[in-house]
């Protein structure tokens, strides 16, 4: 990859939004940003982490392996311990676009969140 192409995960059930909070995906959408291309890239199967009140510490390290190589993360929520998690390992939570499409709000947030 060159420094203007880059990965994001994306929260979703679907893939047709970004409809899921943190804890509860059990596979997350991997969409490649080459300047103003996005495009869907696969999806990454992991463990859910919310355990129903607390979190499962292990398998959210999974998620943040899995993850690893991603720039951003598309949430409908996540919570300040989780995205406090995501920003020490790297990885940007985005959740200004709940329930939004993933390629237009992937664009628009890349857009005005240039990475060099």
């Amino acid at each position: 990859m060159t420094t203007a192409d880059y990965l994001v995960a994306v929260a979703t059930k679907n893939g047709q939004q970004i409809d899921l909070h943190f804890g509860h995906a059990d596979a997350f959408a991997i969409y490649r940003i080459d300047g103003d291309t996005v495009a869907f890239l696969e999806n990454r199967a992991v463990e859910h982490y919310c355990q129903g009140g607390f979190g499962d510490e292990d398998k959210r390290e999974a998620i943040l392996r899995a993850l690893a190589d991603c720039r951003a993360i598309f949430l409908a929520r996540v919570g300040d311990g989780p995205a406090k998690r995501l920003r020490d390992a790297g990885i940007e939570p985005v959740t200004a676009y709940p329930y939004a499409a993933p390629e237009a709000s992937i664009a628009d947030w890349s857009s005005k969140n240039a990475i060099a």
